[in-house]
């Protein structure tokens, strides 16, 4: 598992992650929550095939790129 970005949130921490289950590899944005010291993963999330993840990064790039500057 190779965490890619977190973002707190209430408490509880969304998570992109790049992961692997029965031996297939795929991008996992998920929400997790502590119990005692450790990070659980919710089932409130999506699973992204891995393939599709690059085009995911490419989107949000171009969605600012397209947006105007503040000063």
């Amino acid at each position: 598992m190779s965490i890619l970005f977190e973002q707190p949130y209430r408490g509880d921490v969304w998570r992109l992650e790049v992961a692997e289950h029965d031996g297939r590899t795929f991008g996992n944005w998920r929400k997790w929550y502590r119990e005692g010291e450790t990070w659980k993963p919710t089932r409130q999330g999506v699973t992204i095939p891995l393939d599709r993840l690059a085009e995911l990064g490419e989107s949000v790039v171009g969605y600012f790129a397209s947006q105007p500057t503040s000063t």
